[in-house]
């Protein structure tokens, strides 16, 4: 009788689990349009790094140009033309203006406005020589860069003037051998306030270390992925506090569907990993209107639970994502993205 009793419980509990992630997913709908492929260059480049605003789609490219995509009139136009720059694989707003992060033999932003490309930022020193810079993030004036580590330290930079100048933040980071930053997509990074930096990292080890005074302390938490120099964590997307996800997997290993997102609701004291994976590696993950998407080799997934479980939203390679109120920008390769309609609270 109390195995009978034991069994029942557990079928109860089951029940009451899918109950509720089947009252989850009828919150949203989702219209079955075929996805728009618009392409802005005629190059073999890819982007890693795109966002939107204003009716503009912008995309840092392999290439190491900027392109601007006016969705209006679909015409394309490079504004880094005839400007050396190596890979830019983060793009990221700071006011009115656009910043282009290098990725390469040294560190190095475009700035840019909407039409045009403006000058070159660096440091006043040469700490940026031979850094390898992996993502940054803005919040009003206050800005965030992290690079691989350089000399034991990894390379953290803040700024406080929206991005014209740059310091080394005070607090210190030593990484552990192997461990570094992976720039698959600009996402590793983020800004929460004024005062909170947040980034991830991977290979033989992955932590996660979140500042909340600028950079001066931080508090840092390992992360549960696989110890190797292609595994760890990719990207982060954190929507509160509390709230956030974080995706990666194996790059070398992409079809792998084992330990590619964890989540937290704790501000990230513990990341919990996902009951239901994505389909594999993971390079970028964003969130809109309640839903989570992630993307990499081998397509996009989406949760409507912070990341608890994870669905098929499209096949495909793709690189990296933004959003507006009601479309999914997902580059792809061949200097191209798409455009997807966003899964909507009914």
């Amino acid at each position: 009788m109390l195995n009978l009793m034991s069994g029942l419980k557990v079928i109860s509990v089951f029940l009451l689990v899918i109950s509720s992630v089947c009252a989850q997913e009828n919150k949203y709908t989702r219209k079955n349009k075929a996805a728009k492929i618009i392409q802005y260059s005629t190059d073999k480049c890819y982007s890693r790094s795109i966002i939107f605003r204003d009716s503009v789609v912008y995309t840092g490219n392999s290439d190491g140009s900027l392109y601007s995509t006016n969705l209006k009139t679909e015409t394309s136009r490079n504004l880094m033309a005839n400007k050396k720059f190596e890979e830019m694989r983060d793009l990221e707003f700071s006011n009115d203006f656009l910043f282009g992060m290098q990725s390469g033999t040294f560190g190095l932003l475009a700035k840019a406005d909407s039409s045009k490309f403006i000058e070159f930022v660096t440091p006043a020193s040469s700490m940026w020589i031979g850094t390898f810079l992996d993502g940054m993030d803005f919040y009003g004036q206050t800005g965030f860069i992290m690079g691989d580590p350089k000399e034991g330290f990894f390379s953290l930079y803040k700024s406080e003037d929206g991005g014209v100048s740059w310091l080394p933040c005070e607090g210190k980071i030593e990484n552990y051998e192997g461990e570094a930053g992976f720039a698959a997509s600009g996402t590793t990074v983020h800004v929460m306030d004024d005062s909170t930096f947040i980034f991830v990292s991977g290979g033989k080890k992955s932590r996660f270390f979140k500042s909340t005074d600028k950079g001066k302390t931080w508090k840092i938490t390992s992360l549960p992925y696989m110890t190797s120099e292609s595994s760890g964590a990719f990207s982060i997307c954190m929507i509160s506090d509390q709230i956030g996800v974080i995706v990666g997997g194996d790059y070398a290993n992409p079809d792998l569907c084992l330990n590619t997102c964890f989540y937290t609701d704790d501000g990230g004291e513990f990341w919990i990993n996902a009951e239901e994976q994505t389909r594999g590696y993971r390079s970028c993950v964003i969130e809109a209107n309640g839903v989570f998407y992630a993307c990499g080799t081998s397509g996009i997934d989406y949760s409507t639970d912070n990341g608890v479980t994870w669905k098929m939203f499209a096949h495909g390679n793709y690189f990296s994502m933004c959003t507006d109120n009601n479309s999914l920008y997902a580059t792809i390769p061949n200097g191209s993205f798409q455009i997807f309609d966003l899964i909507q609270k009914k």
